[in-house]
C-alpha cells in the first residue's frame, strides 16, 4: 500500500504543478483581454478559454488538496472528541466520498463518451468539450484513489488504538 501511496504522491505534486500553470493561465489570459477590450481588441473566445482552463486547474488540485487535507472542514465540535472518535467520522466522511467519486468518475467517463459521440463543440472556438470531461473523469480516478488509500490509513490508525 505504501508504494501506492507514493505513486499517487507523485501524481498529485505533477497534478498540482498543472492546475497551477492553467491557474496562472487564467489569470495572464484575463488580463492581456482587458487590457485588449480598452483598445477595442478583444481575445475571441477568452471566455471559453478561461472556463476550460479553470475545470483544469480545479480537477488537476483535486488530489493534492484531499492529500493534504486542504479542505475546508467544520471541526468547532469535531476538535473536541478524542482521538479515535474523530477517526471514526473521518472514516464515515471519507467512505460518502468514495462512494460519491466512483459514482462521478464513472458518470463523467460516460458523459465524455457520449459528448465525443455527438461530436458537441464549444460556441466560439468549435473545440471539442469532451477532453475536457474526460481529463476531469480522469482527476477523479486520482482522486477517488487517493480517497481509498486515506480510508486505508484512517483504518489503520482505527487499529492500532
Amino acid at each position: 500500500m505504501e508504494s501506492i501511496d507514493k505513486i499517487l504522491q507523485f501524481i498529485a505534486e505533477k497534478l498540482k504543478v498543472v492546475g497551477a500553470f492553467f491557474l496562472f493561465g487564467m489569470a495572464i489570459l484575463t488580463c492581456v483581454d482587458v487590457v485588449g477590450r480598452l483598445f477595442k481588441h478583444p481575445i475571441f473566445g477568452s471566455v471559453e478559454l478561461v472556463s476550460f482552463m479553470g475545470v483544469i486547474a480545479i480537477a488537476t488540485s483535486l488530489p493534492f488538496t484531499h492529500a493534504e487535507e486542504g479542505h475546508i472542514g467544520v471541526e468547532l465540535f469535531i476538535r473536541k472528541f478524542p482521538k479515535k472518535v474523530r477517526d471514526i467520522v473521518k472514516l464515515f466522511t471519507e467512505t460518502i466520498c468514495l462512494i460519491l467519486f466512483i459514482l462521478v468518475t464513472w458518470r463523467m467517463f460516460i458523459y465524455s463518451y457520449k459528448v465525443r459521440e455527438s461530436g458537441e463543440l464549444s460556441m466560439n472556438l468549435q473545440l471539442p468539450e469532451y477532453w475536457i470531461i474526460f481529463l476531469l473523469a480522469a482527476c477523479f480516478v486520482i482522486l477517488t484513489m487517493t480517497i481509498f488509500v486515506s480510508i486505508l490509513k484512517t483504518i489503520s490508525n482505527l487499529r492500532k488504538r
